[in-house]
């Protein structure tokens, strides 16, 4: 680390932003290639603050509510810095989301305003707010990205023009009161059971989860991230954006993850930091093998998002050159990181664990049913305490309630166990726990026994609705080249390895998995297509 700099995981966003500029502003802060952009901390630093005044001057202050709904762009990373100088709450939209789900998001977060882009292949985000936004009262400003701004929207040009209304010392002065315990990011949770929540996150949340990050895998001020997973979820403008800064890295940008044009950003742009979701690191493998490029910068990389596959992780440190690339593990309520791997650690426990909890955050294991801790070694709910967690869910004391206890534990759905050296390994959810004639079968097992089959590139495991066993273990996969195995080749390759009830009583290849714009498999989609019909 840089004698000059030293990480500091609290105060606030803006107090990090002057620090930067003070301290490197001639460095690269924030690269996009595709756009041309090439910004150093002190340009960024002034354009965060003009993002800043040209919303104080249309009238959103603290604690007001602006939803981003765009691709990554370096508009989207100085919108993050800007409102949280001024103490508004960025809510972050998945770039997937439909009309009715756009709506409910800018409704449920009484957002004030909304900066948006023209969409992704497919999905026009111009003709979806064009069509909600009649129905949303409180929405006062739509701020368009692009060129061809529709006319009940501002253009970003515009906006930024009303910059010079608001002097720089009332910026400054305003800044000045806000508290590192305020809320400045609401993330809304993928709503896989019931509606989706508002998950409210503050400073000091942010910035502890991004100081244990870059402690955690020793980033150096100068050093190169290619961000290519999402900015709207916590693990990219978190663990990506914070992380890289309260550091003093450089954040290079990809619109979207492409495995080509990801390595061969990391290739041009020499960089040393990368990471990714289990399904984008196993297409990064396949694509070096087909393609190999220049990687010898790359250093270490965080594997997040979903449980990785041991031969996977193997696979990333050796065919990826990512010697330091450690597994985590967290959840958008826990801002989001919770545990992770020390890339001194042998590579068997960085390929089978998400390492032990960061610095300040307590983990228990409890038995979901009598909430009792369970012995070290043994599987149970996974427990969480600390500055990590979420100040709670928008507008739903209830959930809450149900999720933060008064003690201060947060619940996080996920089976988990913790061995007596502290490492954490995930077993699966607990809602996505298969309860099959009354035994415990956790899919993440099962997927992992079939990925050492040669013929199965990638594997989902899931229940499905049962008369006589409650439920039925089911499993879809993707074929490892042009001839798949068939169910029962794979079911008795399965046989010597696994329990009876653990072997799946189906199993289909498919060509593609449903998944989230993050890059994981929605398995009730899954469910739903291959359940039995009555």
């Amino acid at each position: 680390m840089d004698a000059s700099w030293e990480r500091r995981d609290g105060g606030t966003i803006g107090a990090l932003v002057a620090r930067l500029a003070a301290t490197f502003p001639t460095r690269e802060a924030l690269v996009d290639p595709a756009r041309g952009v090439r910004l150093d901390f002190a340009r960024l630093a002034a354009w965060s603050g003009a993002v800043a005044r040209a919303f104080l001057a249309a009238g959103v202050g603290r604690g007001d509510r602006v939803a981003i709904w765009a691709e990554n762009r370096p508009e989207w990373i100085a919108l993050e810095l800007g409102l949280a100088r001024i103490g508004a709450i960025l809510v972050t939209a998945n770039t997937a989301l439909k009309a009715p789900e756009i709506e409910y998001l800018l409704a449920q977060s009484e957002a004030c305003a909304v900066v948006f882009g023209s969409g992704v292949p497919g999905h026009s985000c111009v003709e979806a707010l064009s069509a909600v936004r009649g129905r949303l009262p409180r929405l006062r400003l739509a701020i368009h990205l692009d060129d061809a701004t529709p006319p009940w929207a501002t253009s970003w040009t515009s906006l930024l023009a009303r910059a010079d209304e608001v002097a720089p010392a009332t910026q400054a002065a305003l800044e000045a009161q806000l508290d590192e315990r305020d809320v400045i990011n609401m993330q809304y949770t993928s709503g896989t059971t019931g509606f989706p929540k508002g998950v409210m996150l503050t400073h000091r949340n942010l910035l502890h989860n991004a100081c244990g990050i870059g402690s955690k895998l020793r980033y150096q001020p100068g050093e190169r991230l290619a961000l290519t997973v999402p900015l709207f979820h916590c693990f990219g403008c978190v663990v990506g954006t914070l992380g890289a800064y309260v550091s003093a890295a450089t954040i290079v940008l990809l619109d979207r993850f492409d495995a080509a044009r990801a390595l061969d950003l990391v290739q041009a742009e020499r960089c040393h930091l990368l990471y990714g979701v289990p399904t984008h690191f196993r297409l990064l493998v396949e694509e070096q093998r087909r393609a190999p490029r220049d990687l010898a910068t790359l250093r270490a990389g965080i594997m997040g998002g979903a449980p990785c596959p041991e031969e996977l992780v193997r696979a990333i440190v050796a065919t990826l050159h990512l010697p330091d690339a450690v597994a985590a593990y967290g959840l958008t309520e826990c801002s989001p990181g919770v545990t992770i791997n020390d890339p001194a650690d042998p590579l068997e426990l960085r390929a089978t664990t998400c390492g032990r909890p960061m610095d300040d955050i307590a983990v228990q294991v409890v038995d979901p049913a009598t909430l009792a801790p369970v012995a070290r070694g043994a599987t149970g709910e996974l427990w969480v305490r600390g500055p990590c967690t979420m100040k709670g869910y928008w507008k739903m004391p209830d959930a809450t309630a149900e999720v933060v206890r008064a003690d201060g534990w947060l619940r996080t759905g996920d089976l988990a166990t913790h061995a007596a050296d502290g490492y954490v390994r995930i077993v699966g959810r607990l809602k996505e726990m298969v309860i099959r004639g009354g035994e415990n079968v956790y899919p993440v097992e099962v997927e992992a026994a079939l990925r050492r089959h040669p013929g199965v590139r990638d594997v989902a495991v899931f229940g499905v609705p049962d008369p006589l066993l409650g439920e039925q273990l089911h499993a879809a996969f993707l074929p490892a080249g042009d001839a798949p195995p068939d169910e029962e080749e794979l079911q008795a390759f399965l046989r010597p390895r696994l329990a009876g009830v653990k072997v799946p009583q189906r199993i289909w290849c498919v060509d593609a998995f449903p998944m989230t714009a993050s890059g994981k498999v929605q398995k009730w989609r899954l469910a739903g297509r291959f359940a039995p019909r009555a």
